[in-house]
């Protein structure tokens, strides 16, 4: 980082013009593009860039590592530490109850195909430079994730900064609000 002329976005987003950052954050969605387009190799799961394990500091049970995993749904299944929709049978049928179901029903679906993702994208971790993105650090977290699991690594791992959650789609695709109330649920119960 020190050898990279830059500063960190979050250091001098507020010092920045309306058109500066709108600039700042076409490159960085230009990236983000480029890095989704990276198709995996076949039969890569849910797993580092090199093939091997995963880290995610958003996963308390995955310290230090955990996975890989061969499958999206293997993954998903190990995420809500294998609870089963029949599971909650002799559960209250309250909130909770349609809460969980319903993470449930959207984690057993279909999904798009997996993403390279960066995994800890934040203003942090983006150094910026004269109007123009010079680097994007912090690299620990990348692997081969769900499609949304970059926009929603983002999002919930920031929910102190509601500027930088704002500024997300102009960066990301967001994902459906259903995948967001998926990962709400999800993080709720197996979480930070």
């Amino acid at each position: 980082m020190e050898r990279i002329p830059g500063e960190k976005l979050l250091k001098v987003w507020s010092g920045m013009s309306e058109e500066i950052m709108e600039g700042v954050f076409a490159q960085l969605k230009r990236i983000f593009q480029e890095l989704r387009a990276l198709k995996p190799l076949q039969g890569t799961g849910v797993e580092s860039c090199a093939g091997g394990s995963l880290y995610d500091s958003r996963i308390p049970y995955g310290k230090p590592r955990f996975g890989p995993f061969k499958t999206i749904q293997k993954f998903r299944f190990w995420l809500r530490r294998d609870l089963k929709p029949e599971d909650l049978k002799d559960r209250e049928k309250d909130q909770d109850w349609h809460d969980l179901q319903d993470m449930m029903s959207k984690q057993d679906g279909p999904f798009p195909p997996l993403c390279f993702t960066h995994g800890d994208l934040n203003p942090f971790n983006i150094l910026v430079r004269e109007g123009n993105v010079v680097e994007i650090i912090d690299w620990e977290f990348s692997e081969w994730y769900p499609h949304y699991w970059e926009y929603t690594s983002a999002w919930f791992g920031n929910v102190t900064k509601t500027e930088w959650q704002c500024k997300l789609d102009q960066i990301l695709d967001k994902p459906h609000p259903e995948v967001l109330k998926m990962e709400e649920v999800r993080n709720k119960w197996w979480g930070e």
